[in-house]
């Protein structure tokens, strides 16, 4: 079963026997063709995948999915970017993602990439499973780029590395998941951003798809903001893909003058999540405060759950991925 070998190459065995994949509320699993409407926000993107018998890392595939929507997210939502191709996290290099614009075009619009991304991950979970895949990237039907996951080209890698050593999943010298404050610059503002990542004292363990999941939808809900951009109102991220949620509390204090939550803030901390947790061989429930210069600038939770709808009424925004 495609979760069965997905949970074992991310958590302990003791863990493992425990997970269970999560399911619809009438206790039925979502065919993935419904899943694929979850995919985008707009209806004129569609994208069709083939997948050879080449399997990949699950890990690997996800850690650098969550990595490279993160660095497109930081972009001009509106923008294009160029071809790009090899491996995007240095502490995975045992899959590649490559995206290629169809000639004779040179780039290819941010947007459909992170669709793309969202909907190749969904599809290796819920569909084919963890495979070498080549999808074609269409919009109002004509293909506009194609997109790889594979291992990598230049066959510098073993692409099943992976799945013969399962008791190291991430190394142990990758600072930003062995630290629990990590400090970076924040251009804007010249302040400091620093988060504080802490399991909930009580809180339940969640299926590691869904914090990946979880992760992904909610840089994608972000991404369309600019990172300079303040965080005015509560968000709540969720999907009913995901049986969990994430919520984003500014400060409550009325300030005049920086430092203040911004998106930036929001983005860089979410595509954290996922590697902090993978470190502790635990997917739980989750809160991160976020500061700069010693202020309070607001916190993240990761909850299990579905996302409440009656937020918005209190004046927050309620986001689906």
């Amino acid at each position: 079963m495609i979760y069965t070998v997905f949970l074992y190459f991310l958590l302990p065995d003791s863990l493992v026997a425990a997970a269970q994949p999560s399911s619809s509320t009438d206790g039925s699993f979502q065919p993935f063709p419904k899943l694929r409407l979850a995919t985008a926000d707009d209806p004129r993107f569609s994208m069709r995948t083939e997948m050879s018998d080449t399997k990949l890392p699950p890990t690997a595939v996800l850690m650098n999915a969550v990595e490279l929507a993160a660095r497109y997210a930081e972009m001009d939502y509106s923008s294009r970017v160029p071809q790009r191709h090899g491996v995007v996290l240095a502490q995975f290099p045992q899959v590649e993602i490559a995206i290629i614009p169809v000639p004779p075009a040179r780039t290819v619009e941010i947007r459909l990439i992170m669709y793309t991304i969202y909907g190749a991950i969904l599809e290796m979970m819920y569909g084919g499973g963890f495979n070498e895949s080549e999808i074609e990237v269409l919009w109002n039907g004509q293909v506009k780029a194609h997109v790889y996951f594979t291992p990598p080209m230049d066959g510098s890698s073993d692409a099943r590395k992976e799945f013969k050593d399962v008791s190291s999943p991430l190394p142990r010298n990758v600072s930003i998941t062995e630290e629990s404050t990590t400090n970076i610059t924040e251009p804007s503002a010249n302040t400091v951003f620093e988060w504080t990542p802490v399991y909930e004292p009580r809180g339940q363990n969640i299926p590691p798809f869904e914090v990946f999941l979880l992760a992904l939808g909610a840089i994608k809900v972000v991404a369309p903001e600019s990172t300079i951009t303040r965080v005015g109102e509560p968000l709540h991220i969720g999907s009913d893909l995901v049986n969990a949620n994430i919520q984003v509390w500014p400060d409550e204090k009325v300030r005049p003058t920086p430092p203040f939550l911004r998106y930036g803030h929001v983005l860089e901390a979410v595509r954290r999540i996922p590697a902090w947790q993978l470190a502790r061989h635990r997917f739980a429930e989750f809160f991160c405060g976020i500061e700069a210069n010693r202020r309070p600038l607001g916190v993240i939770l990761v909850q299990k759950g579905r996302m409440d709808p009656n937020l918005g009424g209190r004046g927050g925004k309620v986001s689906s991925s």
